[in-house]
């Protein structure tokens, strides 16, 4: 006996969208199926993956289609997955899913399908559609879009440094591995002196001499001071690192800073690796206007 309760309970928990198993799973027989695709009611999008024919497609709908229509063991990943998780309220333009190597579905529009196997741990499912956990999920993001996503999902406590470390070490080799291991080890080996560290590197290479290193300067240790130009250039690491304190103590070395003349530049970790050019402009200029230059040209 079709029951046609739990069919319309499950197609509105899942946006719309369904498969031939959930439709088997209710009783409803091949005919029937048949018979509601043939009048509109249902629409087949894929083999074995439908939408119901009276809601128009959303972004939900298109990812749970997309995973759906890619593999049995496809999972949403990265920033679809960031977003699915809850972590933004805006959707990807762009689908991301990622599916066990060996299995290669079709190509599918505004999807991009990534093929490499993923641990089981580092799966999980949310409102009725597997996707990456929390953990691997702001690594691949991060990845994609920066890591001001990692350093707000832990900021926010969306997930763990721990979790994130695990999920690095079993998904390491994957596609930008390299990167996300500069991530995870700015939060695991402290997030401040590995931007100090590419902050100072990007001065090197940039040829910006004049510069001295932890200078005390006013009764406090500044990142990197200008003294005779008096610009104190401060590196804030990963957001999730200060605690009050620290945020108070940077803040009052700030304060005294400017009270006595200084010029003061604070660049985060995204800043330096994501935007080097504009951290650079930024020095330039504050240190020609120190000099009292005019008409001075990056």
């Amino acid at each position: 006996m079709p029951d046609f309760d739990k069919f319309r309970e499950l197609v509105a928990a899942h946006d719309g969208v369904f498969t031939s198993a959930d439709v088997t799973a209710c009783a409803i027989s091949s005919d029937t199926a048949f018979r509601r695709v043939k009048s509109g009611e249902w629409v087949r999008v894929w083999r074995g993956v439908y939408h119901v024919g009276d809601r128009s497609l959303d972004d939900r709908m298109r990812a749970r289609i997309a995973v759906l229509s890619t593999s049995p063991r496809a999972a949403l990943c990265s920033e679809s997955a960031y977003w699915w998780h809850g972590f933004t309220t805006k959707a990807p333009k762009q689908i991301h899913v990622v599916t066990p190597q060996g299995r290669h579905g079709r190509a599918i529009d505004g999807v991009r399908i990534w093929h490499r196997t993923v641990a089981p741990q580092d799966l999980t499912e949310v409102d009725g559609l597997q996707i990456t956990t929390k953990a691997l999920t702001v690594l691949d993001a991060a990845v994609d879009g920066g890591s001001r996503l990692l350093d707000s999902a832990l900021l926010r406590e969306h997930t763990k440094v721990a979790d994130v470390v695990d999920a690095q070490i079993r998904n390491s080799g994957r596609r930008g591995s390299r990167r996300s291991r500069e991530m995870v080890a700015a939060i695991t080996d402290g997030s401040r002196s590995e931007a100090e560290r590419k902050a100072l590197a990007l001065l090197r290479s940039a040829e910006i001499t004049g510069w001295t290193a932890n200078a005390k300067v006013c009764g406090y240790v500044v990142d990197i001071a200008f003294i005779d130009q008096k610009v104190a250039v401060e590196i804030d690491g990963f957001a999730f690192h200060s605690d009050a304190a620290s945020f108070q103590h940077d803040r009052t070395r700030q304060n005294v800073l400017i009270a006595n003349g200084w010029t003061v530049l604070r660049f985060t970790w995204q800043d330096i690796t994501g935007q080097p050019a504009s951290v650079l402009a930024n020095v330039r200029r504050s240190i020609a206007r120190s000099r009292g230059e005019r008409g001075f040209e990056l």
